[in-house]
Order: structure tokens, then sequence, then C-alpha cells
């Protein structure tokens, strides 16, 4: 239903028993997945980029678009929302939303208009009618954990509760995001196989083992890192001179100051067969960046 779907949506956006901690924790993802991803919103939250967008502010202005009946709980959670972690395996996979507020989390299912499913390693579990596909949830201790099957939902129960292998003791994907790091996605080559297929990017058809995204903010800076690991060294170099390549012609174009300024800010670098694209910038610069793209895109959305 509209009003589920809605509710989860903002609670997941808004940032903001053994839980998942804010950190990336491999021991909670199950160990044999195509790809990972986490948000760590407690890190996200003491970096100048959060304060210069608005901060907490522009999350309860976002909540105007809840169902009024789940407003205040939904603004509640947000400031309790530690850490946001998905996994990917094939066609299905699972989201953990974690807090610190088994009680509100708790409210909020009730609220909703589920089912009960059949319990999982003691836990209640329950069926979301979205209309056209069910989608399944429950609570573990503060952690929502939202499925698109009952088996990703049964098999992310299974590894929180450590009755399961994990992620930490498999070599499938690189799962150690760096320091300071508030946003990590790793895919690996199965996923990456699948985005090959229907890319168009001339880098996404080379031979890629993993890709490693990550974003951090270290003294007012923001760091962005793309690592992509190649099958061989021809593979690398193609890839790198496709990238150097295309850097090239963006920087001759007549872009506007903003994103020449983005693309002065970015390095291409090869390490064996790794390839790395990184880039710096202050958090004010890009706060202002991206405040300036919302007014854009506000304002095209009111002139229709």
């Amino acid at each position: 239903m509209r009003h589920v779907s809605l509710v989860i949506l903002v609670l997941v956006g808004s940032l903001g028993g053994r839980a998942v901690a804010a950190p990336f924790e491999p021991a909670t993802v199950p160990d044999q997945v195509d790809a990972v991803g986490h948000l760590d919103a407690d890190a996200l939250r003491k970096t100048q980029l959060f304060a210069g967008v608005g901060g907490q502010g522009a999350i309860d202005a976002a909540f105007e678009q809840a169902p009024p009946d789940f407003r205040p709980l939904a603004r509640s959670l947000s400031r309790t929302v530690r850490g946001i972690s998905f996994w990917k395996d094939g066609d299905h996979g699972a989201m953990y939303v974690a807090t610190r507020d088994s009680k509100a989390l708790g409210q909020l299912i009730a609220k909703l208009p589920v089912k009960p499913a059949a319990a999982v390693d003691g836990f209640p579990t329950y069926t979301v009618d979205h209309g056209d596909k069910d989608g399944y949830c429950a609570a573990f201790g503060d952690t929502l954990v939202l499925a698109d099957s009952a088996e990703s939902l049964a098999r992310s129960i299974h590894v929180l509760g450590g009755k399961a292998p994990s992620l930490a003791g498999s070599s499938k994907l690189p799962a150690a995001a760096r320091r300071g790091v508030f946003v990590f996605v790793t895919l690996s080559e199965s996923a990456l196989g699948a985005i090959q297929q229907s890319a168009h990017s001339k880098v996404l058809q080379l031979g890629l083992r993993t890709l490693v995204v990550d974003i951090s903010e270290t003294a007012g800076v923001v760091n962005a890192s793309a690592r992509a690991e190649m099958r061989s060294a021809d593979a690398l170099q193609k890839a790198k001179s496709i990238v150097e390549g295309l850097r090239a012609v963006a920087s001759l174009s007549d872009s506007a100051p903003a994103a020449q300024k983005l693309l002065d800010a970015v390095t291409v670098s090869a390490n064996g067969l790794t390839l790395e694209v990184a880039g710096k910038l202050s958090a004010t610069e890009l706060a202002a960046m991206i405040q300036l793209a919302g007014e854009h895109h506000h304002g095209h959305h009111n002139d229709k």
C-alpha cells in the first residue's frame, strides 16, 4: 500500500538483541552475496556536509510528505537511526535499518497494515502488501529488517542471530570500509556482469572483478573513491585510458563552473590490477552544489 511504502522510504531516507552497528559490519551480511552497501548515519550526522545541506531540519521538512498519523513516530525514529545496510544476491535481497529505539520500532510495525507470517528463530515476521507484490519485514531487537522475499528475510535473521555464515568469513567481496567512510557500496563480479550486459558504457564492458565505492569526510573535505579490480593488466590499461579520455573530453566542454571544479578535483591512478578514480572537494562547496541542484529541481518541478 502507498502509506506503507511512503513511511518506509521516508524513514530510510531520513538518515537519521544485537543490532547493526553504525560502521559497516560484514558479520551481519550473508556470506555469499553479489552486492552490499552501508550508510553510517551516525558518521554522516557529524559531517560538515550534513550540516551544510540543512541537517535535521531538512529531514523534518521531508516528513511533511508522510501520512499525518505517522509523522511524530517517523520523526522520533529518524533521530535514532544509527545505520542502514543492504545486501543483494541475484534478484533478491534485504535492507537493515538499525535504530536506538526498539520500542518506537515496534510501534511503527504495529501501525502498518501488515499480516503475521511464520516466525524465524523465534522472531515474529510480517507480510507487507505493496500492491504488485508482497514485501516482508521483522524487528530484530532495535533493527528493522526489510526484504523482498520470505527467504531473504529468514536468511537475514539467521545471520543477524549468528546462526548462519556471514560475509566476515568470506573472500567473495571486499568488505572492509576505510576509516571515516559514511557511504560504502561494493559489487561482485556477478553483480557487475548483470550491469555489463545492459550497460552502454565502454568502461563497464571491460573485465571487472569487483567495484568498491565509498564516500567520507575528513577535516571538512569530502573524499569520494571508486576502486575497480580488473581481470588483467590489459583490461586495466584500457579502462584507465577510457576514464582519462572521458575526463579530458569533459574538461573541454562548455560546462558550468561547478562541474569544472568537480572535474579538476578528480584523479585517476592504478596499483596492480586496481584502478582508482578519486575526488576531493570541500564540504562547503559540495553542500552549495547540492543545494543549488535541489533549487533547480524544485523550480523545474513547479514550472510543470
